[in-house]
């Protein structure tokens, strides 16, 4: 059941920050040591910190609890997280850090290529007593699994509020920390690793951890994959002219949060999810996420050609 509309949902995020430096080439890879570049962009990204930005720009009172170095790319970070109005309180400049960034080739069909580098002297910790105790205020906490020792903690904190918690999970490292998610949806390749092979249908029973957790694998274009009380059902993805993939499932996730923290049953809010995630592949960069109009608009536009 939804909330009272005039209350504002609130949503934690922790996990990675880094900067994205967005290439846009007609051939990749390349043939020759030199290919043009028909665009480019320099963008906020990384997991929790994109997903925050997009619960921030569907609604919700949004936190991010991240570490950044004392660098120029923790200053951008920063500056723009602050910008799409996410609350950075809790969040930690580490002196003599250097701050995620991230090389992205998107091709000329949108789909992206990325390569990372996820910092140095970035300080993993637990978190303070007093910050854990301010998860009880949020109605949905995301984790992005980046941070391992915080997101213990957070997790850990989140179960004792009874606050729900969804996770962005991309790959198995840090899969011992599954288990403490109540919605771990994770990517095709991360469900595939886990498996041994690359079958969704059969993943999802390996990626359930506990009685009553909400697993789901994203399928790009092919939508995700959900199961909920060991009933699985595929939620579609919606047609758009895709411009740029990159961080389509860091807004879905974050939409996902925000769907949670409206108090939407994990079927309904990933539909909500996916509607934000093709819109926002419809731009590059994090200018590309849509506001909730905007969502509700393409939901309406599909339930009435499903009705016809």
């Amino acid at each position: 059941m939804s909330r009272p509309s005039g209350e504002v949902p609130r949503v934690l995020c922790v996990g990675l920050t880094t900067i994205d430096h967005i290439w846009r080439v007609d051939e990749f890879p390349p043939r020759r040591s030199r290919t043009q570049a028909s665009d480019h962009v320099t963008s906020g990204g990384g997991p929790a910190a994109t997903a925050a930005v997009t619960a921030a720009r569907l609604g919700a009172d949004t936190a991010l609890w991240t570490l950044v170095g004392t660098d120029v790319a923790g200053d951008r970070a920063l500056t723009e997280l602050a910008a799409h109005g996410v609350d950075l309180t809790v969040s930690e400049r580490l002196r003599g850090g250097r701050t995620a960034v991230s090389g992205v080739i998107v091709n000329a069909d949108g789909e992206r290529y990325i390569f990372p580098f996820f910092g140095d002297a970035l300080r993993d910790v637990g978190g303070e007593d007093v910050e854990l105790a301010q998860v009880e205020r949020f109605q949905a906490v995301l984790v992005d699994m980046r941070l391992p020792q915080l997101t213990t903690a957070v997790l850990e904190a989140a179960t004792r509020a009874g606050v729900p918690t969804v996770s962005d999970v991309s790959a198995a490292r840090y899969w011992e920390l599954a288990g403490g998610v109540d919605h771990l949806i994770a990517s095709q390749e991360c469900a595939a690793e886990v498996l041994g092979r690359d079958d969704p249908g059969a993943a999802l029973a390996a990626l359930r951890h506990r009685e009553g957790q909400v697993v789901g694998i994203t399928l790009g274009e092919r939508g995700l994959l959900l199961e909920v009380d060991r009933t699985a059902v595929v939620v579609p993805a919606f047609a758009v002219a895709a411009v740029d993939t990159t961080g389509a499932g860091d807004v879905f996730h974050g939409a996902y949060a925000y769907g949670l923290a409206r108090g939407l049953r994990p079927v309904r809010a990933a539909e909500l999810a996916s509607a934000t995630a093709a819109l926002a592949c419809t731009g590059m960069g994090r200018e590309a996420i849509p506001d909730l109009e905007a969502v509700h608009a393409l939901l309406a536009r599909s339930e009435r050609r499903t009705s016809t």
